[in-house]
């Protein structure tokens, strides 16, 4: 008796399911359709549903379409009978009816995005955004926003196949996931130490001199100077050099010549170039960032080469390309906190905005070979750092955005995303800077063509315009009656750059390269041509 039991329930279950079945609407039609990423969805037609529109069954699927997009919808299987072509921005295409196409039970209909054809554009004619926009790490790039993918994942769930774990995980994947990046391609770098004392003098505001204190406010601590912050772009070279440099190898007759030797990348800092006529923000406060960008990333072809372009050039005869840039701070909640970095999230932006622009120049496996230096231009500290691949990947995207600088200079550490990002395995909208920042070893050198130990603090030229100086006319004429002392003192990016803008490009070149070999040491036998110091004397007596 107990085994009948359960065989009598189990074929009062099975009559029951075939009663439904059997009850069920036998004319129920059941289509596929296939969306242009290959997912298949199922939609239910109704009975009396053979004047179903397209259009109405492609709502149903939840497919978001647009006139514009040019989609191209396929009914049935290719080369079977009845198969035909559509195109969905037709709009009689969309309102033919079901049972004009034939669609019956099982039928496919597959969405097809248009061939594209090779349309010769002319040279003038701009492209759109999504086609200029440059990825600096490929591996990190998404394809869409977040915001783009939960909409199309939210108009695919109102069909009805629904949502499933898999569109979530797709959605999901549209974020970047933010790590600390403990290294980067460049291990340490060398500062040119007389460049940047020059530049902290220029960003310390020239005021009268304040009388002199009485003996009791002499134990006083004297007030820090007034800065305008400023921004200057670094040239130097990149070079290779053994990891432990007070290692000694052993020199015996058993040692091998080819001893693998522990390498690692280095910038060397040989000329700052400050940007004419910068016009700091807030009463110098905040640097004049738009001022560096407009002329480094936002050249038009065609137009007057601009300040940075011809400092680009120069660079170039002299052996040199862009290696990063400096900016100076004054506020003094930078280091409030014991862990904070001087570094905020505005710095970040412009940082990733001129290591873009590099990489564009010399390639993506050169061009991120970036530093970014803080200087702090009450004090004259300065740090170096480099940004994180997934910093500046963020910023070839827009997925970062330059947050607003107020006049108190505060909240900039941390960005408010629009789209969420992934930081220690959560989803957040939310990102401290330090992220996004990679600690650089920094050592101090005199640059190749920073003018030397010897060269005045306030440079030889003139801070608003680059003009040379009246003074640096006069020691350049006295000069060039002594042999190969002209050639010292031309040892100086200021004085070429202005020089270049006097002469024409052929001389100034050969003037570069003569300056070239005599700061790489190649003294002997390296003259100014009588031409050249023909063409100086009467530049600089004018």
């Amino acid at each position: 008796p107990n085994m009948i039991k359960p065989r009598l329930s189990a074929c009062l279950g099975l009559a029951a399911f075939l009663r439904c079945r059997a009850s069920a609407d036998p004319a129920q039609t059941i289509v596929r359709v296939r969306t242009v990423d290959g997912s298949i969805l199922r939609v239910e037609i109704p009975s009396d549903g053979e004047t179903s529109t397209l259009s109405a069954v492609l709502d149903s699927a939840g497919l978001d379409y647009d006139e514009s997009n040019g989609l191209k919808c396929q009914i049935g299987l290719p080369g079977r009978p009845g198969s035909c072509n559509l195109d969905l921005s037709n709009g009689d295409h969309r309102e033919k009816t079901v049972g004009e196409l034939g669609l019956t039970h099982g039928s496919m209909i597959t969405i097809t995005r248009p061939t594209k054809k090779s349309i010769v554009k002319p040279k003038d004619e701009k492209k759109t955004n999504e086609s200029e926009r440059f990825d600096p790490f490929p591996d990190l790039s998404k394809s869409s926003s977040y915001t783009a993918a939960s909409r199309r994942a939210r108009a695919m769930a109102r069909g009805a196949r629904g949502s499933s774990y898999g569109d979530i995980s797709r959605v999901r994947g549209q974020m970047h996931v933010i790590e600390p990046q403990s290294t980067g391609p460049l291990t340490r770098v060398y500062v040119c130490q007389v460049g940047a004392a020059r530049f902290q003098n220029h960003c310390i505001q020239k005021k009268a001199p304040p009388a002199k204190p009485s003996s009791k406010s002499r134990k006083q601590k004297e007030p820090l100077p007034e800065v305008e912050n400023r921004v200057a772009l670094l040239f130097g070279t990149i070079n290779s050099e053994r990891v432990d440099q007070n290692r000694k190898r052993a020199r015996t007759s058993l040692t091998s010549t080819t001893e693998e030797e522990k390498m690692c990348g280095v910038a060397k800092v040989h000329a700052l170039f400050e940007l004419p006529n910068q016009k700091p923000l807030l009463k110098g406060k905040h640097y004049d960032d738009e001022c560096l960008l407009k002329a480094y990333c936002d050249v038009p072809k065609g137009k007057k080469e601009s300040a940075v372009d011809r400092a680009v050039r120069v660079a170039d005869w002299l052996g040199l390309r862009p290696i990063g840039w400096m900016f100076s701070y004054a506020d003094e909640d930078r280091h409030d906190d014991g862990d904070a970095l001087p570094v905020h999230g505005r710095d970040s932006i412009v940082g990733a905005k001129l290591q873009i622009e590099t990489m564009k120049r010399l390639g993506r496996r050169e061009g991120k070979k970036f530093i970014t230096l803080a200087l702090d231009g009450r004090m004259g500290a300065t740090e170096a750092f480099q940004l994180s691949d997934v910093c500046v990947q963020m910023v070839a995207e827009g997925a970062l955005k330059a947050p607003i600088v107020d006049e108190s200079l505060q909240g900039t550490r941390s960005m408010e995303l629009t789209d969420p990002v992934v930081i220690s395995g959560e989803e957040t909208t939310k990102l401290d800077t330090v992220l996004l920042l990679v600690n650089t070893a920094m050592l101090s050198h005199v640059g190749l063509y920073s003018g030397g130990e010897d060269a005045p603090v306030g440079g030889s030229v003139k801070k608003s315009s680059g003009a040379l100086l009246v003074k640096t006319r006069k020691r350049l004429l006295s000069a060039l009656d002594r042999s190969n002392s002209v050639l010292k003192e031309l040892c100086d990016f200021d004085v070429l750059l202005a020089l270049d803008g006097m002469m024409s490009r052929e001389d100034s070149e050969q003037l570069c390269l003569l300056v070239r070999k005599y700061a790489r040491g190649q003294k002997k036998g390296t003259n100014l041509t009588p031409h050249l110091k023909l063409t100086l004397r009467s530049l600089l007596d004018n």
